[in-house]
């Protein structure tokens, strides 16, 4: 692959380059697509509308977080900052994050294939892979611009609480909602790399985004359904195979990996990957002790009896563990990449 500067800073529309710049100019071919696509992208004031509105709604718990003045016990005091992120922002990133990322980029592939710009880009020394990986991390750039700067204020709202502000667990659930906009963007951009037309790839994206937020928890329990009833597959080889088509959803694995994070002790992610689950009590019993390796007991809570899920002694079997988890979630990232790439270099532009 050519890294001609020339074609590099033609396609970026800098004529030159020195610094930081300079240096990932020279060192990434994707780069001056990335650049160029992150430039264009803020120039619409869709876009800019968009995100000020999604800036506006993430920071709504924030304010409330700020403005809470009840007299509170150290207990509450303690775990403030893990409830409102559990009970908000967990929905508003899920929810509101993939609908920004659709509208920002469905269109950054298949709007320059209809109008004959992308033959233009082509002709300069880039591969269709640097235009695709350029893409993904200029419209992960604009989307992150307003999802840092919202995550920010949000942190410093905690902060200025009267909620004990924990900032490791703040860094893990930043950690964890980039990887999960990465996630996303990386899936949009490749639906737009694969689609002829901008009304597709936004189909094709509503689609998904749908169906990864909503269907997929239905696909693993009718999984779970079929093996018992036409293959005889019961006890803790079905809830297995029902968790690990779970734990694959990107949506799923950003929520219990945030849940685990939030929690405390060593318990934490049993409780979190026990809690994907609303079964009989039969179930949930094969769930916790055969399945996450943990002791099913019953909790007196204000809402009255809850059976809960205690860890083990070995903790959480190594494939259902956090980094196992993690290492799934961030594996959508190159497969929606691999996929896309497959399918636009083989079409004729």
């Amino acid at each position: 692959m050519s890294t001609d500067t020339g074609g590099s800073d033609a396609a970026s529309g800098d004529p030159g380059g020195s610094g930081l710049d300079g240096a990932l100019r020279e060192a990434f071919d994707w780069y001056p697509v990335a650049k160029k696509e992150f430039r264009d992208a803020i120039r619409s004031k869709g876009l800019w509308v968009l995100s000020f509105l999604f800036t506006a709604l993430f920071l709504v718990p924030g304010v409330q977080v700020l403005l809470f003045n009840e007299n509170i016990g150290p207990a509450t005091r303690d775990i403030g900052m893990q409830y409102f992120i559990s009970s908000s922002y967990l929905n508003i990133v899920t929810l509101l994050v993939p609908i920004v990322v659709i509208f920002a980029g469905y269109a950054a592939v298949s709007d320059e294939r209809t109008s004959g710009s992308l033959k233009v880009l082509l002709s300069l020394p880039f591969s269709r892979r640097d235009v695709i990986v350029g893409k993904v991390v200029g419209r992960s750039a604009v989307v992150g611009v307003p999802l840092l700067a919202a995550l920010g204020l949000t942190g410093l709202f905690f902060a200025l609480s009267q909620f004990t502000f924990k900032f490791d667990v703040f860094a893990w659930f930043v950690l964890f909602t980039v990887a999960f906009t990465l996630v996303f963007t990386a899936f949009v951009v490749s639906i737009s790399g694969a689609m002829s037309t901008n009304l597709r790839s936004l189909a094709g994206a509503g689609i998904a985004y749908f169906y990864l937020s909503f269907g997929w928890n239905a696909l693993a329990n009718s999984l779970g359904d079929v093996l018992a009833d036409y293959a005889g597959i019961e006890g803790a080889v079905r809830w297995q195979l029902v968790l690990f088509v779970k734990l694959l959803s990107p949506t799923q694995a950003y929520k219990t990996l945030t849940n685990s994070m939030l929690g405390e002790g060593a318990g934490a992610a049993t409780t979190a990957r026990y809690g994907l689950f609303q079964q009989s009590p039969e179930a949930m019993a094969t769930i916790c002790g055969d399945v996450l390796n943990g002791s099913p007991s019953v909790r007196q809570t204000m809402f009255g009896n809850r059976t809960v899920c205690e860890a083990g002694g070995s903790g959480v079997p190594l494939y259902f563990s956090d980094p196992a988890v993690f290492a799934s979630f961030l594996l959508w990232i190159g497969l929606a990449a691999a996929v896309s790439y497959y399918t636009f270099d083989r079409v004729d532009l």
